[in-house]
């Protein structure tokens, strides 16, 4: 189990640092921020999906019960992207 708290620690302290930089780009108008934020998402759900998935030495799914809610942030992310990408007035 500690090697999953590792992994979670990792993905977790990038995600804040990424999406945190995303957040400076766009407040500074950067014109690769929406894009960033598109390629964030879509690592951040590929990482969950496959933590998800991927079976640990016991032959059970390693991070089902832990990550149940996983479809919450990607949701939040999409929803985020979306609104980036809508054109504004």
């Amino acid at each position: 189990m500690t090697i999953w708290l590792v992994i979670l620690s990792v993905v977790g302290a990038l995600g804040i640092a990424s999406w945190c930089g995303t957040i400076w780009a766009l407040k500074t108008s950067k014109p690769w921020a929406t894009w960033a934020a598109t390629a964030i998402v879509a690592v951040e759900t590929s990482v969950a999906l496959s933590a998800l998935l991927v079976e640990d030495t016991s032959g059970d799914t390693g991070l089902a019960p832990s990550l149940g809610t996983i479809g919450l942030p990607c949701v939040a992310g999409f929803v985020a992207v979306a609104l980036m990408w809508k054109p504004r007035p």
